[in-house]
């Protein structure tokens, strides 16, 4: 048996993303003011329920989830696999990309067989359900066999139904997956959580003889419904507030393996605006936020001292895995044609999207692919390919323009074709991606295109985006490569393209490919790329063939390396997660979130 060291990124679920920006709307130039009320002190007054605020750690979210009462995570666009909820389901395996490796949660190891199509992971000893009754390797098995039963339906059901040939309990801790073909990343995809969630294991006891389609696993008291295995479990909810409490029969604490949370509880308040979240910080009425660029966290710190970010150092917060993008419907026209869209990328003036919406933080970007160190050598593989995609040349972009038929309107000074249809593009976005898109709609109605913004309410952006209902979105499409290229890149293979109308077939939400680019060539590069084990040199220059093809199509545009300016209030609680003390990426709506629950500590 080969121990296999994992180093990928599974796919960001862009239903997560949303709550990284806490603030993530247009935000003020400035930290509201308190209105002249004096911040609470540590230890302050009670919160919910008689607990006192030091004892309970509060988070708010931008997003209301429209279904509070349905507890399963399978059924798609519930939402319940937001941050929200987090603190209950446990993944199997964490992928920490501060350090390339995967972390045993749930299991404690994995390995593989020398040919990749056999894969036998162990279980912690002692792992529980919140309920008492043990979670063994039976949970694990009845979970992947009801996705499998259930495909396409359920929310990762299509990886299951691609990948699993059979799966097995050898014994009450240990699970052998047999493989449909070679799979290098098996446990990275599938079973590690990283920016939402893995597949996570379901109480068998509880799911069994339900149908998973129409299963709400609703909030019950006296059954203490959903069984999760989480350290926290629900003590209210509603569309606008979800509120957990402690298990301090958390079997991560009593078996040893982990501390046991200090919050007793955790508040995730729906905010429905960045000022009033940022007064919530400022204020000590929550814990994590901040806004969206260094002048407003500045404002916010003066305000507040207790606040602290994740750094002071360039690039002033923490770089999102996921470059933003002006994602292309490839499929609309005359936007199908690669010219056109490399007419909407040279109008882009990427550096002014930089200085401006990121004040100066971040970077500008030419390809799918981080700023993270893992990749570096992946980036300057292939620098010179993508080069010009980073180009902003007016000239260029008017000049293919006109070559595919427009003429420039003295009057409108907009491009109109031979029938004086006026050259438009319609860019759909969630709102706390409007700096960057108003940015891009303006640059691009100066060289002549006539580029309007429709904002939609998050559930409505993601269903039509994910359908092809759409022509343009500030989005971030490729996302995924963290330490290695093949994840992001797939995320293009025509194997995620679905007919218009159809719901994308991404493992969590609909992301993958949205723009509904095909290419054979490209593909069976990506294919061969995937069956290749991690480290192997040939995925370089595999990688190069593949980059070159997606760099001259363009399927979607790539625009700027986005820091997340993250503030941690230390009134209540440290230790949080900061450059200078990096155990485990930040974002507080991640998985990764169980191991910073695990390490916050009461402020002294």
């Amino acid at each position: 048996m080969l121990e296999v060291q994992s180093r990928i990124l599974r796919a960001l679920s862009l239903c997560v993303v949303i709550g990284l920006l806490l603030a993530a709307c247009a935000a003020p130039a400035q930290a509201p003011q308190a209105g002249g009320a004096e911040a609470p002190a540590a230890g302050g007054a009670s919160t919910t329920g008689g607990v006192e605020r030091k004892d309970v750690l509060v988070i708010p979210s931008n997003v209301n989830i429209p279904a509070p009462d349905i507890w399963n995570p399978y059924i798609p666009g519930t939402f319940i696999l937001q941050g929200m909820n987090q603190n209950m389901m446990e993944p199997l395996f964490m992928l920490n990309y501060e350090t390339g490796k995967i972390d045993g949660w749930l299991a404690e190891s994995y390995e593989a067989n020398d040919a990749l199509d056999e894969w036998t992971v162990t279980l912690r000893p002692g792992t529980e359900w919140s309920d008492g009754t043990p979670l063994t390797s039976e949970d694990v098995v009845f979970t992947i066999e009801l996705l499998k039963q259930y495909a396409p339906q359920l929310n990762w059901s299509g990886a299951v139904q691609q990948w699993v040939k059979s799966v097995e309990a050898v014994d009450d801790r240990t699970i052998k997956f047999t493989l449909t073909g070679p799979n290098p990343r098996f446990v990275m995809e599938n079973l590690a959580g990283t920016t939402s969630q893995a597949i996570v294991p379901l109480p068998k006891h509880i799911w069994e003889g339900k149908d998973p389609v129409t299963f709400k696993n609703e909030y019950n008291e006296a059954t203490g419904s959903p069984v999760f295995s989480g350290p926290y479990v629900v003590k209210s909810f509603s569309s606008t507030e979800f509120v957990y409490k402690r298990n301090d029969n958390w079997w991560g604490a009593k078996s040893g393996a982990f501390k046991l949370p200090a919050p007793l509880e955790i508040r995730r308040p729906w905010v429905g605006d960045a000022a009033t979240a940022q007064q919530m910080l400022a204020n000590n009425e929550s814990d994590i936020g901040g806004g969206n660029n260094p002048s407003t966290n500045a404002a916010l710190v003066a305000q507040n001292p207790k606040l602290v970010a994740y750094t002071n150092e360039p690039p002033l917060g923490w770089i999102d895995p996921c470059p933003r993008m002006l994602t292309i419907n490839s499929t609309v026209a005359p936007w199908d044609n690669k010219e056109m869209r490399w007419a909407l990328s040279y109008a882009i003036n990427r550096q002014q999207i930089v200085d401006v919406v990121n004040e100066g933080a971040g970077a500008t970007s030419s390809f799918i692919f981080p700023d993270y160190q893992a990749m570096k050598p992946f980036q300057d593989a292939i620098k010179d390919i993508v080069a010009p995609i980073g180009e902003f040349n007016q000239a260029k972009s008017r000049e293919l323009i006109e070559k595919n038929g427009y003429t420039l309107d003295s009057g409108s000074g907009k491009y109109v074709d031979a029938n004086g249809q006026t050259l438009s593009l319609d860019i759909v976005l969630p709102p706390f991606m409007e700096p960057w898109a108003r940015m891009v709609s303006q640059q691009l109605n100066d060289v002549g295109i006539d580029a309007v913004l429709r904002i939609l309410e998050w559930g409505v952006f993601r269903d039509q985006t994910g359908r092809g209902q759409f022509t343009a979105a500030t989005d971030w499409d490729g996302c995924g490569s963290v330490v290695e290229p093949w994840f992001g890149m797939q995320r293009y293979h025509k194997k995620w393209v679905n007919p218009i109308g159809t719901p994308g077939t991404e493992y969590v939400d609909n992301t993958n490919n949205a723009g509904r680019w095909s290419n054979d060539e490209y593909s069976a590069l990506i294919d061969e790329m995937g069956a290749l084990p991690l480290g192997d040199p040939q995925v370089v220059d595999l990688m190069k063939k593949a980059v070159t093809i997606w760099a001259d199509e363009l399927p979607d545009i790539p625009l700027v390396q986005t820091p997340v300016f993250i503030l941690f209030n230390t009134t209540y609680w440290t230790n949080w997660p900061t450059k200078d003390n990096n155990y485990i990426q930040p974002p507080s709506h991640w998985e990764h979130f169980l191991r910073v629950l695990t390490e916050l500590e009461p402020a002294k």
